[in-house]
């Protein structure tokens, strides 16, 4: 029998609905009258329900992973069925039952595609190295072309003057960001992206442009010189150029086993593809990781890390300065609920610390994950604010402020969050050991 542990939440299912349309369509289903042979065995849930023809739709969910299987004809994944499936189960209102046969064969499908998916890479011929040598070659030569306009374009503009022709400006930055994704250089282009968004408008535009176009100089100039810089430093270069690494070879690399507490996640999208960032804290290590996911053209996640659950595994983290980036490898079983944890919090000054020291080994950072102890405040003047007992104090920025203030209850806290130039960003608080997640 499938450990109740094991069993999702309501806010976790609330969380897996790709939008509130299906969420509250789902929730409307979750009642006992269209679902018949309704059951689950181990992490497989299934079920029958019926819908507007006379042909129940079959509902199919790895819980473990997740994955979803449902034969309507719905573009979203999960769809309305899946979600309401879900809350039933959540809610503890389905059995453990023997295996349905269209479930058993679903599962056994995908089992199949998992095991072809983990299957070690072959190892490639001479020809096959000498060819990936030659393309990254290519590359490098790319970049380094894309680099050198891009130089010669930073210089025209702080020449000239950020305020000279200003109401061009963010044109002409986009149209660079365009070059640099022609040059195979992604990373630098989401950069001048972002940067093409500051107008005259925008509040402290000067100071804002200013940092921004000097840490993309920085950048260049770094790639230029990669030759005289150490590698753990040309692989935090590569990586902010948009270079990715094959997942095998991170995975080849030395790993950390711990106990991972999934404590926050993010979505955001980029150059159309969502991107999801999770969080995770060791219990043992204390050290914080990030994992992140991908999908192009509307399609789900594959992520199978949610707040609110930890996992025994080793994680393999991309080289660099302030390592974080990392892959997940060898688990010891599926991810379950958070047992109590009150993890060893930072000051704000120590938090403050830290994020200083990542940001000094690596310039390009955006933001740096700590666990913090404060009292979280409201200002009229200043909006939010987290104060520890030293009285030192940090800005709280995001959403997530409101809900934060309201799981404290005005008492001193643990959060955990992103730190960055702009404050802090909370995703979770730790309230008598328990992890409430935002």
């Amino acid at each position: 029998m499938a450990d109740p542990g094991d069993r999702w939440t309501v806010r976790r299912v609330d969380d897996a609905a790709p939008d509130d349309q299906v969420r509250k369509a789902g929730r409307r289903l979750a009642i006992p009258t269209p679902w018949s042979d309704v059951g689950v065995t181990g992490s497989l849930l299934f079920g029958r329900c019926l819908g507007s023809g006379k042909t129940p739709y079959q509902v199919s969910i790895d819980v473990a992973e997740p994955r979803y299987k449902c034969t309507c004809p719905s573009r979203k994944f999960p769809c309305k069925h899946s979600v309401a499936l879900l809350y039933l189960w959540a809610e503890g209102r389905v059995d453990e039952t023997g295996v349905a046969d269209f479930a058993a064969e679903w599962a056994g499908r995908s089992a199949e595609r998992t095991a072809r998916r983990e299957a070690p890479p072959a190892e490639r011929t001479p020809e096959q190295e000498q060819a990936a040598l030659l393309r990254a070659a290519e590359r490098d030569a790319r970049v380094d072309a894309g680099l050198a306009d891009l130089s010669l374009f930073l210089r025209d503009l702080v020449g000239r003057g950020l305020a000279a022709d200003s109401q061009h400006r963010p044109r002409r930055l986009q149209e660079q960001a365009v070059r640099l994704v022609d040059a195979q250089a992604p990373g630098l282009a989401r950069r001048l992206h972002d940067l093409a968004g500051i107008t005259d408008a925008t509040p402290d535009w000067p100071a804002r442009l200013t940092e921004g176009l000097g840490r993309v100089h920085l950048l260049v100039r770094a790639w230029q010189n990669r030759a005289t810089l150490p590698d753990d430093l040309v692989a935090t270069v590569r990586a902010h150029l948009g270079f990715t690494l094959r997942s095998e070879d991170v995975l080849a690399t030395p790993g950390v086993h711990d106990t991972w507490v999934v404590v926050g996640l993010r979505d955001a999208d980029e150059d159309r593809v969502s991107v999801r960032r999770v969080w995770l804290w060791g219990r043992t290590t204390g050290r914080p990781a990030l994992v992140m996911f991908f999908a192009a053209g509307g399609a789900a996640f594959t992520s199978n890390l949610y707040p609110g659950t930890e996992l025994d595994a080793t994680l393999h983290f991309y080289p660099g300065r302030s390592p974080l980036r990392a892959a997940v490898g060898e688990r010891d079983e599926h991810a379950r609920a958070v047992a109590p944890w009150t993890p060893p919090a930072l000051t704000v000054a120590e938090a403050s610390g830290a994020w200083r020291s990542a940001l000094a080994g690596d310039p390009w950072l955006g933001e740096w994950p700590v666990v913090v102890a404060g009292c979280l405040q409201k200002d009229v003047a200043t909006g939010f604010g987290l104060v520890d007992d030293a009285g030192d104090s940090v800005a709280v920025v995001g959403d997530k402020a409101w809900p934060a203030l309201a799981v404290a209850g005005g008492a001193s806290c643990v959060f955990s969050g992103e730190l960055s130039a702009d404050g802090l960003q909370v995703g979770a608080a730790v309230v008598d050991g328990e992890l409430v997640v935002l």
